[in-house]
């Protein structure tokens, strides 16, 4: 049996949902007190009981955000529960976090069956299909010798582009706003076309870096700000730039 967790500010909003879960044999428990425990990170192992949770609209998208930074690496599936559809541009920001996806609150039975049977699909193909995945930090052994300069060479122009500018900015205020990137990339600048590339680039850029065995997190976006590199990845670029330089200038001189 599968085991859903409903994370809410208000267990009587949830009655409708948790009705519909349990017509589909999910076992649904909703609480309050574990929504708190989580934002405290004091309840984290008893998140091994569940295979899925679920954001209830109760909750806020900065509480949603922290939560999911929280849950990240889990064996979850998370969904967030919303009045209306998000649009593309929040999707994209959505799933950069780490939301498997989303059901709006007046979903029928239907839909909300065809939702979870659709989603338990795609993550055991996902399983059936994956690879090991590093985290930081990550060997050199692990990485393997050309592992940087190939992972240069998956980027196309624009991605190395956007990869190389969040590089740069890092030593300075670490943030870049999507604004400024925009600037950088498009010659018309910050239009709606442009942002809704724009997080379709973070979203590719993070894939690649996983396709070549980095994980953990690597751009994190930072709502109302823009995006920035995180220590760990920034850090472990570096290294990894300065030991490739090294290679070359021994080679150079031997």
């Amino acid at each position: 049996m599968q085991h859903v967790l409903i994370l809410t500010k208000n267990t009587l909003s949830e009655e409708n949902m948790v009705r519909k879960l349990q017509q589909l044999n999910f076992e649904t428990f909703c609480s309050t007190d574990l929504l708190y425990r989580l934002q405290q990170s004091t309840a984290l192992p008893f998140l091994s009981y569940f295979q899925w949770v679920i954001f209830s609209e109760t909750l806020c998208d900065e509480e949603v955000e922290q939560l999911l930074r929280q849950t990240k690496g889990q064996p979850l599936l998370t969904l967030r529960i919303t009045e209306s559809h998000p649009t593309e541009e929040e999707q994209v920001e959505w799933k950069n976090y780490g939301l498997a996806d989303w059901i709006l609150s007046e979903a029928t039975f239907t839909t909300v069956r065809e939702k979870m049977n659709g989603l338990q699909k795609q993550l055991q193909k996902e399983i059936t299909t994956g690879r090991q995945i590093l985290t930081f930090p990550i060997s050199d052994s692990a990485f393997g010798n050309k592992g940087l300069e190939t992972l240069i060479r998956s980027l196309s122009k624009t991605e190395k582009k956007v990869f190389e500018n969040l590089i740069q900015a890092y030593p300075r205020s670490g943030v870049l706003s999507r604004k400024e990137l925009c600037e950088q990339l498009w010659c018309d600048g910050e239009t709606s076309s442009n942002m809704s590339q724009l997080s379709c680039l973070i979203n590719k850029l993070k894939r690649k870096f996983e396709q070549h065995g980095i994980s953990g997190e690597s751009i994190t976006t930072l709502w109302g700000r823009g995006y920035k590199l995180s220590n760990e990845f920034y850090e472990y670029w570096m290294q990894s730039s300065q030991q490739e330089e090294e290679k070359v200038q021994y080679s150079a001189t031997n």
